[in-house]
């Protein structure tokens, strides 16, 4: 079937157009390909009947954030979603074209730098435009190599809070001993030495205070690959790091790429090993961090299932359970009475301190994150703002202002509203009491 469509911003319709156009947006929004992701049917629901409505010209970032995600336009927050979000809804639009909606009379489209979606009907063009995304995620390894030097610093905050303490000093052998790595011998040297250089990554990924050894541990996983593309640990371990780097970059252009990227990495891994916790695991927070929560907590339970005592999984569902807003989950992933099996360090301590704030217990928030540091974690941003808003929830008000003015004396470039916005679902109990504090006491 042959379509023409119309230029997109001055496109008027005929009440049959209009007709059209509506029973095309049930028809998409009630497809499989959109079924798991409601925000995204919101965000084509919102454009199209916008557009169709004549007012396509008036739609910018800033009334999708406000109308559909309801973001407060402080900072770039919420800019930074809909950019991400507008990425994702043309690559489901794409699928859905070239899958069940082949042959639908009316093609929706939402071309790149602009929400003004454009409507093709059947008529005489022989194609929709060709689609403008760029390539898989290891064609533009270039440009990453790049983007690493921007400054993170809500990143490097953050995720050190979440993942800098020592393990348990357990007598586990590394993941490749025994018969796992003389198999990996007996098919390739080549193989051994990339699953040895992903297992070394895996352990230096926390703690990332310092961005050279963030980048470092990028590089490690892009040389497995480089080694042997066909085993998984390199992708799940680049899927990983780029989601962190994705969810709190300060640069928008750099974090809609890692965002990206990282869903690429997770899916390639995926295809590799479907039954490997750490893909599952690295599968799970990707999605959770671009809002499609019921797929990442299926993923998280998967990689759960699958390793229950690896500590560095373990953190994965934990981190990802947070961003979900399932605060069971993330209790069940850190609880410090697991045994994590594994090398270099983990998150448990802090992730239980979370997950504590999460499902209300004060007393046990505070008595985490004390403990975290004790046990050589260093203090951070996140520690204070959470245990701030523990003393806050207990009316003690004397500990909360001290911790925040400590917080804003030490780290007074510690984008809080950005670092929350990300870490927490919205709507949630834990974002609610967190910006609670934080308009408590303001700077």
């Amino acid at each position: 079937m042959s379509h023409i469509q119309k230029p997109v911003a001055n496109q008027t319709f005929d009440a049959n157009q209009r007709e059209a156009i509506a029973a095309e947006l049930d028809r998409v929004v009630s497809s499989k390909v959109f079924l798991a992701s409601p925000r995204l049917q919101e965000f084509l629901t919102y454009v199209v009947s916008e557009a169709s409505a004549g007012r396509g010209g008036g739609i910018r970032g800033k009334s999708v954030a406000v109308d559909v995600y309801h973001r407060k336009l402080k900072g770039d927050a919420g800019i930074n979603l809909v950019r991400v979000e507008a990425r994702r809804l043309r690559r489901l639009l794409t699928e859905y074209y070239d899958t069940e909606g082949n042959s639908d009379a009316v093609h929706i489209a939402v071309d790149p730098g602009g929400y003004c979606p454009r409507f093709e009907f059947a008529d005489t063009l022989d194609q929709p435009p060709k689609s403008t995304e760029e390539p898989a995620w290891p064609l533009r390894w270039p440009r990453l190599t790049a983007v690493l030097a921007v400054p993170l610093v809500g990143l490097v905050a953050l995720v050190a809070f979440l993942q800098m303490q020592p393990n348990l000093e357990l007598p586990f052998p590394a993941k490749n001993e025994g018969p796992a790595r003389e198999a990996l011998r007996e098919h390739s040297i080549l193989s051994l030495q990339a699953a040895n250089i992903s297992e070394q990554a895996q352990g230096m990924l926390f703690p990332v205070f310092d961005l050279k050894r963030q980048a470092l541990a990028l590089g490690m996983f892009r040389h497995a690959i480089e080694l042997d593309d066909a085993l998984s640990s390199g992708h799940a371990g680049a899927a990983q790091t780029l989601t962190v780097m994705g969810m709190f970059s300060p640069d928008q252009d750099a974090a809609e790429r890692f965002l990206l990227d990282a869903q690429a990495a997770a899916d390639r891994a995926l295809q590799i090993a479907p039954t490997d916790a750490w893909a599952n695991g690295s599968k799970a927070f990707a999605l959770a961090a671009t809002h499609e929560y019921a797929h990442a907590l299926k993923y998280a339970h998967i990689a759960f299932d699958l390793a229950p005592n690896d500590g560095h999984v373990l953190d994965l569902v934990g981190m990802t359970a947070i961003v979900a807003d399932d605060a069971e989950l993330a209790a069940l992933a850190s609880d410090p009475t697991r045994l994590r099996e594994g090398t270099g360090r983990f998150g448990s301590r802090n992730i239980w301190g979370v997950s504590q704030l999460m499902l209300g217990n004060y007393p046990e928030t505070v008595e985490a994150f004390k403990g975290a540091a004790a046990s050589g974690a260093p203090v951070s941003p996140p520690s204070l703002l959470l245990q701030a808003v523990a003393f806050d929830q207990m009316t003690d008000d004397r500990k909360a202002e001290a911790l925040m003015f400590e917080l804003r004396e030490t780290w007074p470039d510690f984008p809080a509203l950005s670092v929350v916005d990300a870490m927490f679902r919205e709507g949630s109990h834990a974002k609610r009491v967190v910006l609670m504090t934080l308009e408590k006491f303001p700077d």
